[in-house]
């Protein structure tokens, strides 16, 4: 069985086969289509969610991945993660990346565009965002190593108070007296406390 998908796209309109139980994501490549993927694919980021206009119910149920990533409103909605969602069913399926206003920027983009705008500096003002960047990291990595020994010493301190709760409750447990023996009585039976009356 095949399925046909329409990918509507800000570059135009892409359309395809794929066999029945292709995940979105591989359907995509296939047809040329770029989804972003920040975590690779493994559904846990919303970067290649995508808009089905048409044939929702050619789709594999939403995974406990989607339902957390997504949240119940956009699967209401109509959205998916490529990388989550099959095609299961013959018949024709359109469908429109989610676009990058409506969902976090990933870090790759991030870097693009730093990289777009950096480029596009006069060379003083990249000699002055070099420096700033420097600053920052030294910055950081000076609080890092100040806070460093903090961090073990509390650690530390963890482990020594763990280990005296260890020994007090042990030392409170031995001090405890023993519970009282029940006497033995005068026919013999260790459980009573003496003759009935």
């Amino acid at each position: 069985m095949t399925v046909n998908v329409e990918w509507k796209t800000a570059s135009g309109e892409h359309t395809g086969l794929v066999a029945d139980g292709t995940f979105l994501l591989d359907a995509a490549r296939r047809h040329g289509v770029e989804l972003p993927t920040e975590c690779g694919g493994r559904g846990e980021c919303d970067t290649c969610a995508v808009v089905v206009e048409a044939g929702a119910a050619l789709l594999s149920a939403p995974t406990e991945a989607e339902r957390v990533r997504l949240g119940a409103e956009r699967l209401a909605a109509g959205e998916r993660l490529a990388c989550q969602a099959k095609a299961e069913r013959e018949g024709d399926l359109s469908l429109r990346p989610v676009p990058p206003v409506a969902r976090e920027e990933t870090t790759e983009e991030t870097a693009r565009d730093f990289k777009e705008e950096f480029k596009r500096l006069p060379l003083r003002k990249k000699l002055a965002t070099l420096a700033g960047l420097e600053a920052e990291m030294a910055y950081e990595t000076l609080v890092r190593a100040v806070d460093l020994p903090f961090e073990i010493m509390g650690k530390g301190l963890d482990l020594l108070a763990g280990r005296g709760r260890k020994l007090s409750q042990s030392d409170r447990t031995r001090r405890q007296p023993a519970p009282p023996q029940p006497t033995p009585s005068a026919d013999g039976d260790p459980g009573s406390e003496g003759p009935a009356i």
